[in-house]
């Protein structure tokens, strides 16, 4: 990877001056070439999609007037890997404008001039669903620094990352307002990061309320993971089946161990559902992720709690695989 000092020097430039951010581009719009080309169904190697970028946060004006583009750069079963380009546009660009644009690095907040290219995961890839006013614009080419970039976020290798699809509509609006409009930025964030902790807490004192009252029973009587739909992007329906089977089967065996289990015999059930889900993982190809994660664990911790050993809840998070 071009790291900022040999982009300077390949300018010309010199590194220690400030680094000048480029403004919208007011170029106009192509003259027409035919019918619009169709939202191609599967992503390829080259593929570049402009699109209407959309408000960084709910506290931004709604309307931004403001047009991004990405390009495909590599594509293997898990992934798509995804390059946000440093264009920003008054008007949707054409297949020129955007190949003349190079990749965007991201410079707001903490980060400091990392490339904005990362792996979507490719089941949930839907580029109508993921943009705004989204147009397939062509085929672009590929430098052999982007194909190496695409190779390694392929690989897995350590330092690269994976997002959904809707990230891209995130990097390129927010590099443009911190350039362009920084302090009106900073205040809508600091509204949103208010509302959020307020959620948060609010979130935390249903569950804490929630947990005085819990039940092995109460939990036999409701539907884990019933956010779980539809698959993609969630599990397959069988996987969700299956882990709602295994966590009131764990109910049931505790229930079994009478109205005041030992903490050792507890253990074991809990431990033994979680090792049901890193097979059940493994064997589906790896279908938990974030949220997944998230939801089993959560159920798993309010088993303890419905057990009368919450002491156990800090030991679940090391018997996962995933």
């Amino acid at each position: 990877m071009f790291d900022s000092i040999r982009k300077w020097l390949s300018k010309g430039k010199d590194p220690t001056q400030p680094r000048s951010e480029p403004q919208p581009q007011r170029e106009p719009e192509p003259e027409p070439e035919g019918d619009e080309l169709a939202i191609p169904a599967h992503p390829e190697v080259g593929h570049i999609y402009a699109f209407r970028t959309r408000p960084f946060c709910t506290f931004s004006p709604q309307e931004t007037g403001r047009y991004a583009a990405i390009k495909v750069l590599g594509v293997s079963d898990l992934l798509v890997v995804v390059a946000i380009l440093d264009g920003i546009w008054q008007s949707r660009p054409s297949l020129a404008q955007a190949e003349r644009a190079g990749l965007l690095t991201e410079h707001r907040f903490a980060h400091t001039g990392r490339l904005a290219v990362f792996g979507a995961y490719r089941k949930t890839w839907d580029i109508a669903e993921a943009f705004t006013e989204p147009r397939f614009l062509g085929h672009g080419r590929l430098t052999g620094e982007e194909r190496a970039r695409a190779a390694s976020i392929l690989r897995g290798d350590l330092g690269t990352s994976t997002a959904w699809l809707t990230f891209a509509n995130h990097a390129p609006e927010g590099e443009w307002r911190w350039t362009h409009d920084r302090e009106a930025l900073l205040e809508e964030v600091t509204l949103r990061d208010a509302k959020s902790a307020r959620e948060q807490a609010e979130k935390e004192a249903r569950y804490n309320e929630r947990l005085k009252g819990l039940t092995l029973e109460t939990l036999l009587g409701e539907t884990p993971f019933a956010r779980w739909s539809p698959s993609p992007p969630f599990p397959p329906e069988d996987f969700t089946k299956d882990a709602r089977a295994a966590i009131h089967a764990a109910c049931r065996d505790i229930q079994a161990l009478g109205d005041k289990p030992r903490k050792a015999d507890v253990r074991k059930v809990l431990k033994r559902t979680m090792e049901w889900f890193n097979a059940a993982d493994e064997a589906a190809g790896n279908v938990i992720e974030t949220e997944e994660r998230e939801d089993i664990m959560a159920v798993l911790e309010e088993i303890a709690h419905a057990a009368k050993h919450k002491a156990l809840v800090p030991e679940i998070d090391d018997w996962r695989d995933w």
